[in-house]
């Protein structure tokens, strides 16, 4: 609308900008605030609202954030030929503070508990890459070294070294190498717009997003000195002639912490040979953008650049079984061992494809078989004499245990020892060479209690269910407890999970890990097959989505589409929604929001420290200035403050440039200056003043006839008690020109055939005015602001909240804060323009001066009112009230 201005102020200076260049950077400004207070609103509710939410989303509100304080410190320094300078420099200073929250680093390993995300004393925070070698033998790893390997592979160091249980030998690639692969070819900044703006509840979009990334990696030549330094640590290693064969296994940090297991999500390379040991290492790598990764790093608050992978190298075993301890249970709370074995490699029983033999020791008495299940596998995976592993089918003789008892006290013994160690309950992977040898493969904290407090049903509810409700399913283990409804989607291809609902529940024969990109979407889950120890089992208890399995035929007693009611702590299902137990689950859940103890959650948390907090509360403060700016709340605040003298001071020593502006001459004693952006006033008109009926801008003519409507008392005196007489007196006292201003301050209105901006001063308070009127009603809108007064600041608040309530009983949108008043309406009819704009005219004279008469809350009510209900002057009405 700016580029149709062409009427200018003849400036007193070169130096000087004309009137049409101040508008505009005031203009700018104005909307600039405006959005900033929007983005400060967006990361409000972003952060109180509970929801999950990602790094880009963050990202993108703050961005807007920033960019709108920048533009709004560049307006005010063109509009004040260049006074405030220092609030750019100022608003360099917070983004600055910002950007050191934000920056990537390696945060304290220990559950992600670092209380402040400030902290540069801790020597646990280091930059990624830092004084770090390529590679480690793993003799020489421990716990201490987590940031360097990540938490799998300093696990498997620590147990080595300093409990002596054996571990298969190998070499741990560093974070350094995967960060070097990352900056060489700018591999980041590529990735990050990939991710940049998906919908993580949008299956298909993740899945290509994940796809693109990993083909970004896959194009990219890994540089020749990364390829050298994995073959040179392999050679040291295990020799130039050795044809050792060997597990690839991810480390990144985070990984198998307190809090994070990532059960599963990151691929694992198996009897990999030194010819195929790069490709290898780099697939491995490229497994932390696979859709079940990164699903969980959103749903657990994690930023990628916080969680750099290392990769852990290992002697390759040939299993004759394999499997998962647990060092208690997780779900009954009983102080038992359970033991999880397949026959052959362990990857059958984590990945829940086969039903694995249990084993339930005693933990109090000498490791005592006290339980075992017998499974149902019929075939293993065993390594080939070369590169990778192949399927064998099993005959019946695979009902056998895996284990004697001998062994199960071994493997019961290592267990505890790890327990012990580490303090708390362990998951931990094992495997049993052609020797009988058991060795450790990986071990991570459990949490046997979960997150969430226990489900407790009396059992006469229980049994009344039983009578009154129909169970289709009454079998099977809990993998974790809950309770959800929702409508069966089941899922016989893998590819079907593109087009699964929110709040399904996932029925499937097998408990297969690529559910987990499913698990921010799923109600629960239920399987015929699978196993309570595997890595779906495990995430899912993370987030405290209730799983069953073993259900054997679940996916033939379930039907697509029908509702369901899956109680996995009794492991039944009932036939459509149970009020009941739903009513118990909602009394526990969202007790404990777990994305508000995330990394990126208290991140973020941190930076709004920078952003919301207003310092700059009182415009007479002598610490109201730029240096005093501790928040971008502060600079917007300070800038818009300022912007209003600087353009009022304007309004009141500028000249006017002959045949441009007209004043306006007519009944209503305001000092209206006309500025005509094309087709608003009449051609030829003589002389530097107007009439009305010389105006042709529809808007301006509906707003004046709201000004000029009957029985408005634009002038006359109030009836003002002792207090409101003393705040006016004070008002002027403070500033002894104020009163020479705001007699016969001038109001500009800037229109066109259809446009109306309209900005004045009216008495002691300041509005403004922006409306449009088309017929095309998706372009129509009004804005209305209101802000000041002459007196204190409570009757000031309570004059800001009669207009609030007008205007949102003219279905505006408003936002009222202290004196000030933000209201809008957008897409409505022309009519509808004209006729909110002739209210807004009638409202600007009902509430002149009304802030000093409104002694108490019930002037207020009775004002809106008398307004409502058409009356020109409801501030009569006060006199009732006041006698």
């Amino acid at each position: 609308m700016f580029k149709f201005l062409k009427i200018l102020f003849t400036p007193r200076s070169k130096s000087k900008l004309t009137f049409k260049k101040k508008f505009k950077h005031f203009q700018g400004l104005l909307a600039s605030n405006d959005e900033a207070h929007k983005y400060m609103s967006e990361m409000a509710e972003m952060l109180t609202s509970g929801k999950i939410f990602s790094k880009a989303y963050a990202n993108n509100i703050y961005r807007n954030l920033i960019e709108s304080a920048y533009d709004i410190a560049r307006h005010l320094v063109i509009l004040s030929s260049g006074k405030y300078q220092q609030l750019i420099l100022k608003t360099e200073e917070i983004e600055e503070k910002c950007k050191q929250i934000l920056s990537p680093r390696i945060l304290c390993p220990e559950g992600w508990d670092c209380p402040d995300y400030n902290c540069q004393v801790c020597d646990k925070v280091k930059k990624i890459g830092e004084n770090i070698p390529y590679y480690y033998a793993l003799d020489e790893v421990d716990d201490v070294m987590s940031l360097e390997v990540g938490t799998k592979m300093s696990h498997l160091g620590e147990i080595r070294k300093q409990l002596q249980i054996p571990v298969p030998d190998g070499f741990c690639l560093t974070v350094r190498l995967f960060e070097d692969i990352m900056i060489d070819s700018d591999l980041r900044k590529r990735k990050d717009e990939i991710f940049y703006d998906i919908d993580f509840d949008d299956i298909k979009q993740v899945k290509k997003a994940c796809q693109e990334a990993q083909e970004l990696f896959i194009s990219t030549a890994i540089p020749l000195h990364i390829k050298e330094v994995i073959v040179n640590a392999y050679d040291k290693f295990f020799g130039l002639s050795n044809n050792t064969l060997v597990s690839v296994r991810s480390s990144a940090i985070g990984e198998d912490s307190a809090n994070y297991s990532f059960a599963g999500l990151h691929f694992s390379a198996l009897n990999v040979s030194r010819e195929n040991l790069v490709d290898a290492v780099y697939e491995v790598l490229i497994s932390k953008y696979s859709p079940q990764s990164v699903v969980y790093r959103y749903i657990s608050g994690l930023r990628d650049e916080d969680m750099p992978m290392s990769v852990g190298c290992l002697r390759m075993v040939n299993a004759k079984a394999a499997g998962v301890i647990f060092t208690t249970d997780p779900i009954h709370k009983k102080d038992v061992i359970i033991i999880n074995a397949v026959k052959g490699l362990g990857t059958v029983a984590v990945s829940g494809r086969v039903s694995p033999q249990v084993f339930i020791l005693d933990k109090q008495n000498n490791f005592n078989l006290i339980g075992f299940s017998p499974g149902i596998q019929d075939y293993k995976e065993s390594p080939k004499s070369t590169d990778g592993v192949e399927k064998v089918k099993l005959d019946d003789k695979s009902v056998i245990p895996c284990l004697n008892e001998i062994l199960l006290r071994e493997l019961a013994d290592y267990a505890t020892k790890i327990e012990q160690h580490y303090g708390c309950p362990q998951d931990i992977e094992w495997v049993l060479d052609e020797n009988n040898r058991i060795m450790i493969l990986q071990a991570r904290q459990l949490q046997p209690k979960g997150k969430k407090d226990d489900i407790i049903i009396d059992k006469d509810k229980l049994s009344r269910l039983e009578r009154t409700c129909n169970i289709l399913i009454n079998r099977g283990d809990c993998a974790s407890t809950g309770i959800a409804t929702g409508k069966v989607f089941i899922v016989n291809n893998i590819k079907e999970i593109n087009d699964f609902p929110k709040g399904s529940i996932v029925v499937s024969k097998k408990n297969l890990p690529e559910f987990t990109s499913l698990i921010h979407k799923a109600s629960g889950f239920i399987t015929d097959v699978g196993s309570t120890t595997g890595h779906l089992s495990i995430i899912a208890r993370e987030q405290n989505i209730p799983v069953i399995t073993n259900t054997i035929n679940g996916t033939d007693v379930l039907k697509n589409g029908m509702e369901v009611t899956l109680f996995a702590d009794g492991c039944k299902v009932y036939d459509g929604r149970v009020d009941e137990l739903i009513e118990v689950s909602d009394k526990i859940k969202g007790s404990d929001n777990l994305f508000l103890k995330s990394p990126l959650y208290r991140l973020w948390h941190s930076v709004s420290k920078f952003v919301f907090k207003l310092n700059l509360t009182n415009p007479n403060s002598a610490k109201f200035s730029p240096e005093h700016c501790l928040t971008y709340h502060d600079v917007i605040r300070y800038a818009h403050e300022v912007s209003m003298k600087e353009m009022f001071a304007f309004y009141e020593t500028a000249r006017v440039d002959s045949g441009k502006t007209y004043k306006l001459k007519f009944e209503v004693p305001l000092n209206i200056y006309v500025i005509d952006l094309g087709g608003g006033i009449k051609n030829f008109i003589k002389g530097n003043s107007m009439i009305v009926d010389e105006i042709l801008s529809k808007p301006f003519l509906s707003l004046i006839k709201g000004m000029t409507t009957p029985g408005i008392e634009w002038g006359g005196p109030l009836s003002i008690d002792a207090k409101g007489f003393l705040n006016i007196m004070m008002t002027n006292l403070s500033d002894p020109h104020k009163a020479e201003r705001d007699i016969g301050s001038r109001s500009y209105a800037l229109i066109s055939d259809n446009y109306l901006n309209f900005f004045s001063r009216l008495g002691y308070h300041f509005s403004r005015l922006d409306a449009l009127a088309s017929n095309e009603i998706s372009n129509n809108y009004i804005n209305f602001h209101f802000r000041g007064g002459a007196a204190d600041q409570v009757r000031k608040e309570r004059r800001a909240k009669a207009i609030t309530g007008i205007l949102e009983s003219l279905h505006f949108t408003v936002i009222h804060r202290g004196d000030t008043v933000i209201s809008n309406i957008r897409k409505i009819h022309e009519n509808d323009i004209y006729r909110l704009l002739q209210e807004i005219g009638r409202l600007m004279g009902a509430v002149r001066n009304t802030d000093v008469t409104m002694l108490t809350d019930r002037h207020v009510d009775v004002f809106v009112e008398g307004f409502l209900n058409g009356d020109p002057a409801p501030v009569k009405r006060f006199y009732n009230l006041d006698n």
